[in-house]
């Protein structure tokens, strides 16, 4: 049986190898918690396992794992939030797991992502709205998510790319063009902090807030409640945009500050910097060069991008989520923004006219120096099983222990997505001219050919790669 079908591509002309195996989730299947467990399939023989077997041996009393979701969601229903009670006790269901153990998984493992974000404001990005994106680098969570999904009714839809195994977000945009995602805050105020057991982590506040806020008012007046009432307790610098405007909250489990973000572009990594949080920060030289020098360098990036194209780009913004520079490392360590530990980069550009169709996302799915910033259209009717369930991720990550960080074969990536963000706006303008003319359907199905034109070809591109890399390591 042939292993390839060919499908008539409906843009370009042209004709697309697609694998006849590979698994598409649809967006909105609206059964709660099916995106989740559809999405863990391949790892939960192994994964569900380890997971059942920390959760025992952290907490062994089921009845206590049960009475710490059952206060988590009381807190958040007391608190004027809508609880996640249905889904979780949905995906409980699926998987088999005793009451409340999917709750209390979720609210432990998960709790904060880490690295570097940016926010670039209108006047300054080449797209005429607002753009966020995010390094992240975390230890530990080597299974990576791009989802794309409707939770239920009443919910907006959201792209959120996060640990396979978390219902939360790392970095989560939604149809409205909403934009949030979130660093780890350097604080000395840690130890201050309750038990994980009822708080909510950051991780799946992210999600939440995207499911239910329209603009960056909402989003930032839920927040700071979600602080003020107790609920949110991370140590977390949190950056959150809509098409128009930016913000910044710092926050701790007794502390929060807010400035707004509306000229050029700001970039945090782990140092708090609004005024009343600086005396939270961790005193050791170490711990503030960690993210000072990161943000300085991200900084003095865009700083002469501005100068020299007045515009900042989304290929600008590949360029820096990759940016080193090996030899002043020598001499300060941190004098990069991706690092040894770097695992993906997410970057959320939305559309002022159609964000529930033409906003999207460019993933690198793994460390970003081995892997492509792929276009990820809000508008798809369904999502490849590769994104979803840390087949993509995995296969990057292993490419980054047969290549050096500072490999020579940067521009060959950067010649695919060149490609890619040419083909995807214009595809995008025809879609614009179809849902201007009432043609919903007609503009779904062409963003759906175009993406999985270039996911096939991303994903062809990726595998000549990783053998081409294995001859010449073998070589060697």
């Amino acid at each position: 049986m042939l292993k390839k079908i060919l499908l008539l591509c409906v843009i370009f002309g042209g004709m697309v190898m697609v694998d006849a195996k590979e698994k598409y989730f649809p967006v909105e299947e609206l059964i709660p918690g099916s995106w989740f467990v559809n999405s863990i399939q391949k790892t939960r023989a192994d994964r569900e396992k380890f997971y059942l077997e920390k959760l025992a041996k952290i907490t062994p009393d089921d009845s206590r794992r049960s009475a710490c979701a059952e206060a988590f969601h009381r807190m958040l229903e007391i608190n004027s939030f809508s609880s996640n009670r249905a889904e979780d006790e949905a995906i409980e269901r699926a998987l088999g797991w005793k009451k409340g153990d999917f709750t209390w998984h979720n609210n432990t493992f998960y709790t904060r992502t880490g690295c570097t974000s940016w926010i670039i404001t209108p006047d300054v990005s080449a797209t005429g709205a607002c753009m966020v994106q995010k390094n992240r680098d975390f230890k530990g969570q080597n299974l990576l998510s791009a989802r794309l999904y409707r939770a239920c009714q009443g919910k907006y839809k959201v792209i959120t790319v996060n640990d396979l195994w978390s219902s939360g977000a790392g970095a989560v945009m939604n149809e409205k063009g909403l934009m949030i995602v979130q660093n780890d805050g350097s604080s000395v105020l840690k130890q201050e902090l309750p038990s994980r057991s009822i708080t909510v982590g950051c991780i799946f506040m992210l999600r939440h807030i995207a499911e239910h806020c329209a603009n960056l008012e909402e989003a930032v007046a839920m927040l700071k409640k979600f602080y003020r009432t107790g609920l949110g307790r991370s140590s977390s610098i949190y950056l959150l945009a809509d098409l128009d405007s930016g913000a910044i909250i710092e926050t701790t489990g007794k502390h929060l500050a807010y400035a707004e973000v509306n000229f050029a572009y700001e970039v945090r990594a782990n140092n708090y910097l609004l005024p009343g949080m600086r005396s939270t920060v961790k005193k050791s030289r170490e711990a503030f060069l960690n993210g000072a020098n990161r943000r300085y360098a991200a900084s003095e990036f865009l700083r002469k991008v501005v100068a020299d194209k007045g515009r900042i780009a989304p290929f600008d913004l590949m360029r820096l989520a990759r940016f080193r520079q090996p030899g002043i490392e020598k001499t300060y360590k941190y004098r990069s923004v991706c690092v040894n530990a770097s695992l993906a980069s997410t970057m959320f550009v939305p559309d002022r006219q159609f964000p529930e169709y033409l906003s999207v996302a460019f993933v690198a799915l793994g460390p970003q120096r081995h892997t492509v910033f792929l276009p990820i259209p809000m508008g798809l009717s369904a999502m490849p099983e590769s994104l979803v369930n840390g087949d993509w991720g995995s296969k990057a990550i292993a490419l980054s222990e047969i290549l050096p960080l500072d490999h020579k074969h940067i521009t060959e990536f950067e010649t695919v997505e060149t490609r890619f963000i040419d083909e995807f706006f214009a595809a995008r303008e025809k879609a614009r001219m179809l849902l201007v003319s009432g043609k919903r359907p007609e503009a779904v199905k062409l963003l759906d050919n175009v993406f999985r034109r270039q996911y096939d070809e991303a994903k062809q591109f990726l595998a000549d790669f990783t053998e081409k890399a294995t001859k010449i390591k073998d070589k060697k």
